[in-house]
């Protein structure tokens, strides 16, 4: 309904610059008439003329500030609704649970928070939405690995995880983890008093596992904004007093120096020696 309005009004707005121009080549022609009643039998059709373009004008200026506002509100709710997604995703993992249900869930909602991304047509919202990703992706990463008690940093999650059992972060071979994460048969009366127990899997699906991993790890096609980051503290490390003094300092002797064999070495020194 809309769109047919739409092409009535343009279409009157056609003819209405038709009949403006018109109206005004024939009032010019009729400027040199000798009767001077005649020189101004236009003026109405150019008054009308006039009205009926600068309705349509204004019609289609206003249906295209509607239709800029309807979007507007469509990509806002796309991004509520998706960064609602990612932090449902997080918090589902938060615990670095095992849950072989949870992490299918936690995919799900994850894989539905980026569709709607996808849906995003505001560019405001679609730079929003990457923050909310972002953040999300940050979190995740937490989830998905353990930190190492003796260095403090961060490892890959070992794969005897992944087969949902409890003790996973013991020295048990990934066999014995496979054989303790197997079915058990088990017997069980049905009465109407209890509910039995669901028979589940216990190792984690693959494809919940390599949707999470795939949103964690940078796409190839990230824009990376430390790419724009220039490092020029190395030239200039004594020239601060100021907070990033130790910084500078450290930038500076990283980039001088290198060790090897246990000795520090002169980065010049040794690529020329």
């Amino acid at each position: 309904m809309q769109k047919s309005l739409t092409t009535v009004i343009v279409l009157l707005a056609a003819v209405a610059v038709g009949v403006l121009i018109a109206a005004i080549y024939g009032e010019y022609q009729l400027w040199f008439a000798d009767d001077v009643s005649e020189r101004f039998a236009l003026l109405p059709g150019i008054a009308v003329s006039t009205g009926v373009l600068i309705a349509a004008l204004t019609f289609l200026r206003e249906k295209a500030k509607t239709e800029g506002e309807r979007r507007r509100h469509v990509s806002e709710m796309w991004l509520a609704q998706a960064s609602a997604g990612f932090k449902s995703a997080v918090e589902l993992l938060s615990d670095q649970n095992n849950s072989r249900l949870t992490w299918i869930r936690a995919a799900r909602t994850l894989l539905q928070a980026q569709r709607l991304g996808r849906q995003i047509d505001s560019k405001e919202h679609q730079v929003a939405y990457k923050l909310e990703e972002e953040r999300a992706r940050n979190e995740l990463y937490k989830s998905v690995t353990v930190v190492d008690p003796k260095t403090g940093a961060r490892q890959p999650l070992p794969p005897q995880f992944f087969y949902g059992i409890e003790d996973w972060r013991s020295d048990m071979t990934l066999d014995d983890a496979a054989i303790k994460a197997a079915s058990k048969p088990e017997a069980f009366r049905v009465t109407i008093d209890t509910v039995p127990p669901t028979p589940g899997l216990r190792p984690l699906a693959a494809k919940s596992v390599v949707a999470i991993y795939a949103f964690v790890e940078y796409p190839k096609d990230y824009d990376d904004p430390l790419n724009d980051v220039v490092v020029e503290w190395d030239e200039h490390w004594d020239q601060s007093l100021l907070i990033d003094q130790g910084a500078r300092r450290y930038v500076y002797h990283q980039k001088t120096t290198i060790v090897s064999n246990g000795k520090i070495h002169d980065r010049k020194v040794k690529a020329n020696g």
